[in-house]
């Protein structure tokens, strides 16, 4: 066996392993503390989670009968590796949800408890379902489509879907219960936003100085940080001038401002918040992984 085929065999267990134990979790998340209270998650599950209370249709039958023309448009329009492995993500999505139908926490438990809970609970598992670079089926396949072929940005594809389902979730029990449900959305995009992107978020910054040199001799002695110097030229002044590039973790942006202080006073610099840093001295992309 090749090193080459190793490394597939490898990062294909890995995408398994996240699909299998983020199906298990959201699942677990979703019956245990959502249904209980008669709460929704988001997306496709949210549909089909609400015709369960309506009329008792099983959940798992709903979000596979709801997925099946998601899925077609899913191998008409978008890569046909990510549309399987979010086929298989909905597989496993699907027994899982069937696997846990029926379990509820003890009934003491109060509405905040369960909405943090569940909120936590299936924010991380679709975190980890996401990190696979897979899907478990649904708007994904819709919004990827669209953003595809039109540009049309997926999130609100994705927030045009809840924004409906939230409304008739509204007019059929309630208010009360449709603003739960969006404090459970919420809680779960928050986790799933640090479970996807880390929670060592890190921070670009822009420094334009006339004295380059010092300024850049202090961030790599200082902060053990490399930085790249770019020509800049003042629309205003009409002087050139260096940029300097560099990216920092969040905790050492004040030790970054006392450095730039020091060697320029009057250097001018911005902090721009950056999400999934690869290469040397940061994290490292595994190019094995799924393309979407």
């Amino acid at each position: 066996m090749t090193a080459k085929t190793k490394q597939l065999l490898s990062t294909n267990a890995r995408i398994l392993a996240e699909l299998i134990l983020g199906s298990l979790i959201y699942s677990l998340g979703m019956n245990v503390f959502y249904t209980p209270l008669k709460l929704l998650p988001g997306g496709v599950a949210g549909a089909a989670q609400l015709i369960h209370y309506r009329f008792g249709l099983p959940t798992s039958l709903m979000i596979l009968l709801i997925n099946i023309p998601m899925f077609l448009i899913g191998l008409r329009f978008v890569s046909k590796k990510f549309t399987l492995y979010s086929l298989l993500g909905m597989g496993i999505f699907t027994l899982s949800i069937q696997l846990f139908s029926g379990l509820s926490w003890p009934t003491d438990l109060s509405p905040l408890t369960c909405i943090v809970l569940g909120g936590v609970l299936t924010g991380f598992g679709l975190g980890l379902i996401y990190r696979s670079g897979a899907s478990v089926g649904g708007t994904d396949m819709i919004a990827k489509a669209l953003y595809k072929y039109f540009s049309f940005n997926m999130a609100v594809t994705g927030l045009i879907f809840n924004i409906l389902i939230i409304s008739i979730f509204a007019v059929i029990y309630g208010l009360d219960k449709a603003v739960l449900t969006v404090c459970t959305m919420v809680v779960a995009t928050y986790v799933n936003t640090y479970v996807i992107d880390g929670i060592d978020h890190r921070r670009a910054i822009l420094i334009v100085t006339e004295r380059q040199h010092q300024v850049a001799q202090g961030l790599m002695d200082g902060l053990n940080r490399g930085v790249t110097v770019l020509d800049s030229h003042g629309a205003y002044t009409g002087k050139t001038n260096n940029m300097l590039y560099c990216v920092i973790s969040k905790h050492q942006l004040q030790q970054l401002k006392g450095i730039v202080k020091k060697a320029d006073p009057r250097a001018f610099f911005c902090i721009i918040p950056v999400t999934g840093v690869y290469g040397r001295g940061h994290e490292f992309f595994d190019f094995n992984h799924i393309e979407n």
